[in-house]
């Protein structure tokens, strides 16, 4: 499993690195600050339907993003409950206080 979440979180951190900078190249319907990040470099490359493209793959990294933080808690939520230091100890079995004896 180590291995597994190893390889799940490089790809969550280059999702989020991709969809940050996707996000960054749209062109906003405000100030169009999305210019200042290369907006107007990608409508040069992608053409005029980049705007579509663009919110496209946002879509498909966000879910790809979803899918991958669900199943890092799920593969962490299965190996800490698996070495769970409580659930060895049965509750007979638990450390009783000894009363002091008296002269």
């Amino acid at each position: 499993m180590g291995i597994l979440f190893t390889i799940l979180s490089i790809l969550l951190v280059i999702d989020a690195i991709l969809l940050v900078i996707i996000v960054l190249m749209q062109k906003t319907k405000g100030a169009e600050i999305g210019a200042i990040f290369g907006s107007g470099a990608a409508a040069a490359v992608l053409g005029a339907g980049a705007s579509n493209i663009l919110t496209k793959i946002t879509y498909w990294l966000g879910g790809i993003f979803l899918f991958l933080v669900f199943a890092l808690s799920y593969i962490h939520h299965k190996t800490v409950t698996s070495g769970s230091v409580v659930n060895e100890i049965p509750s007979q079995q638990a450390p009783v206080k000894q009363q002091e004896q008296t002269k």
